[in-house]
């Protein structure tokens, strides 16, 4: 007869006969009498954190080499054809930059927010919206000089975005909603309002595609770098990063942000507004994925058009998780994915290797990379029959 014992941390099994746990605990399969016990580390050490992040790209080169073998490219060629496009020229760091900054601020975005336990899926809509004010304060002060434009335009799309994610809260302190649902939702709405200004206030007269007319200078971020590519955002995204980490480790109210993330009802008997917490989070969180999409439209596609955004606030997400929800690795982990986004482009014109197969390794690196992020949190520890 097996027995299992289970606490909120831990999962202790006596392997007599192979045993399926029914509390919502993965399947576990012992055998020879053995007594094992699934338990969350203490503490997890940098050199752990490190390990397993070298384990889950291990993985994953191991798997996505498997792919290609079987797409009929090879494989040692293939890799180096995504270092070189990723890294292997000056226009090829570049042009991974430009790929990071977006995810840098939605992964921030997803981070702040996180930090607290609040779910905001919300990142991909909050950038959409933070898109739309910076194109309507441009509409606005289209005439105005160039640094005072921009400077609004980017506060613009940081109000439309913490205003977009202000709505979840409402929903949330005012009828009990579960902001996981509402900036889900919130995200299909916001994408048909753009889909609606681009087809009738804000279209191009001389476009049959659903975009507005091309930015003037005044309303695009100058490059940097020597180049038109990579722009002042990305210099924008890296001081935010260092804002973060400021307001979360340095703040009395980054303490309670944490402390709400901890346990929230303690953090309650200790006198932490948890309402008050939650809406200052939100709305900071959508402020930081708005200003994402002002970056992206002024800085690279100085148009307004449904093809802005690549699903990035949802790659955001991935990316605070893989960086356990630190701004120094988010950093880190969005330049890697933007060297896979770039890199597998250059890897399908070199070695043939299939578009929707480039994709696939893209996310298989990352989901890899992700699961190792979570599960150095656990350990399964051999134990005593009298434990």
């Amino acid at each position: 007869m097996t027995e299992t014992s289970t606490t909120d941390d831990e999962v202790t099994v006596s392997d007599d006969a192979p045993t399926i746990l029914t509390d919502g605990s993965d399947d576990v399969d012992v055998s020879g009498g053995r007594r094992w016990k699934l338990e969350r580390r203490l503490e997890v050490t940098a050199w752990q954190e490190v390990g397993s992040v070298l384990a889950g790209v291990i993985v994953a080169v191991l798997l996505c080499s498997a792919l290609i073998a079987l797409a009929g490219s090879p494989v040692l060629a293939s890799y180096r054809a995504l270092l070189k496009g990723a890294f292997g020229t000056e226009n090829a760091i570049v042009e991974t930059l430009v790929q990071a900054t977006p995810l840098i601020f939605t992964g921030l975005a997803a981070a702040f927010a996180f930090r607290a336990k609040i779910w905001n899926i919300g990142g991909e809509g909050q950038l959409w919206a933070g898109a739309i004010g910076c194109y309507f304060v441009y509409d606005l002060l289209g005439s105005a000089p160039r640094a005072v434009a921009l400077v609004a335009m980017m506060i613009g799309g940081m109000v439309f975005g913490a205003a977009w994610a202000g709505i979840a809260v409402l929903l949330r302190n005012r009828f009990g909603v579960s902001e996981v649902i509402s900036t889900v939702m919130l995200n299909f709405i916001i994408i048909n309002i753009t889909s609606y200004l681009l087809s009738d206030l804000w279209r191009d007269p001389a476009s049959f595609y659903y975009q507005s007319a091309l930015m003037t200078e005044t309303g695009t971020l100058p490059g940097i770098w020597g180049t038109s590519r990579l722009h002042l955002g990305f210099v924008l995204a890296l001081v935010m990063a260092a804002l973060v980490w400021f307001v979360l480790e340095r703040t009395s109210f980054g303490y309670e942000i944490r402390a709400v993330g901890v346990n929230s009802r303690v953090a309650s008997y200790g006198g932490i507004n948890g309402a008050r917490i939650l809406a200052f989070v939100m709305l900071a969180s959508g402020a930081i994925a708005g200003l994402a999409g002002a970056s992206e439209l002024s800085g690279i596609h100085q148009r307004l058009q449904l093809g802005l955004s690549a699903s990035l606030g949802f790659t955001g997400i991935i990316i605070a998780l893989v960086a356990r929800l630190r701004p120094g690795p988010i950093i880190i982990a969005a330049i890697a994915a933007g060297a896979l986004t770039n890199g597998a482009t250059t890897m399908q014109l070199t070695t043939g290797v299939p578009a929707a197969l480039a994709d696939v390794i893209k996310g298989m690196a990352l989901v890899c990379v992700l699961i190792a992020a979570v599960a150095v949190n656990y350990r399964l520890r051999r134990v005593d029959h009298g434990e």
